[in-house]
């Protein structure tokens, strides 16, 4: 019946590739031997409800034991875990790197300034670290008490039934790609981490008198620390909905509504903070002009309408990832 292949495949897809040709075998054979002759459906699912979960009866048949996070969802933080340490270290190396290649410290002698620049190197980002293992902690932490398990949202639906078993994957057409979402999720712990700890980063780079290059920062720092917390909650929001499609590795709808929600919002703060002159330097806007001999007031004209026209970039962007979510559900 295309129930029992369902609850196998659920079942053997959390082990190890050289113990799912056994325990399939054996899992169908205590099936067929619990099931009376000519089952029916209902029969079937009467079984596969008394044997519960198949994330939990996977980890029964696994050789170790793990505890820290629920069994159902180990495998992939620990997964994740791993995957942001490594984006977690890489980002915040650069981010040190390029802070020191900007404004490299001219006082004190060389002993001293080389000891700073490798315990930088080694404490920044070791914090770092620090901040995306209590992330994706917190993240899994949430996903496994709302209900997430493999991708699905059960919507408050505490008690696993045969209903939410995994269709065995007979398409690639819903399939989300990895590298697609690693770069993602890349780019959001970059930005991030960017904006938080260093946007004077984020500017103007012009040369300055000493022969290094000077940063005229793009934000206004005193307006962006206002909007900061935002920021930090849709990256959370975000990164929940990265970990959801590396974990479901297929759209489901539940997930497609969950990424369409997170893109309007997204769009709305888009337009909230690009409408919101206080939030630039307006000192970037005189370097412009001097450097290209021009009025500050086409500048400016110019600059407003490459506001919008990112506004209406990401929007599309936005609309786009939304649908595309929603088509490849159905296919």
């Amino acid at each position: 019946m295309k129930l029992i292949d369902r609850y196998v495949y659920a079942v053997t897809e959390h082990l190890a590739e050289n113990t799912r040709e056994d325990v399939s075998l054996e899992l169908r054979a205590n099936i067929e031997d619990m099931l009376p002759e000519d089952p029916t459906e209902s029969d079937v699912r009467v079984i596969l409800e008394k044997l519960g979960n198949p994330a939990i009866l996977a980890n029964e048949y696994s050789q170790t034991k793990k505890y820290l996070i629920g069994p159902a969802l180990y495998d992939n933080y620990f997964t994740v875990l791993k995957l942001v340490i490594y984006i977690v270290t890489i980002v915040f190396l650069c981010i040190t790197l390029l802070k020191w290649a900007l404004n490299p410290p001219f006082d004190g002698n060389f002993t001293q300034v080389s000891i700073q620049f490798f315990t930088d190197m080694i404490v920044i980002p070791f914090q770092g670290i620090v901040q995306g293992f209590l992330w994706v902690t917190v993240v899994f932490a949430i996903l496994e008490r709302t209900g997430v398990t493999e991708g699905r949202l059960p919507f408050g639906k505490k008690k696993w039934s045969p209903d939410d078993l995994p269709d065995v994957p007979a398409s690639s057409k819903r399939k989300i790609s990895r590298i697609e979402t690693i770069f993602s999720m890349f780019c959001t712990i970059f930005s991030t981490a960017l904006l938080y700890y260093q946007s004077d980063l984020i500017g103007l780079y012009i040369k300055g008198d000493s022969g290094f290059p000077h940063v005229v920062p793009l934000f206004a720092h005193e307006r962006l620390k206002s909007y900061i917390i935002i920021i930090l909650l849709f990256a959370m929001v975000q990164f929940c909905i990265f970990i959801w499609k590396f974990i479901a590795m297929k759209w489901t709808l539940p997930l497609a509504i969950a990424n369409t929600i997170n893109n309007i919002a997204l769009s709305i703060f888009v337009c909230v903070i690009l409408s919101d002159t206080s939030l630039f330097n307006q000192e970037i806007l005189s370097k412009f002009a001097d450097i290209t001999n021009t009025s500050l007031t086409l500048i400016t004209s110019i600059w407003l309408r490459s506001l919008w026209i990112s506004a209406v970039i990401i929007i599309g962007i936005s609309l786009i990832d939304s649908v595309m979510g929603f088509r490849k559900c159905k296919k």
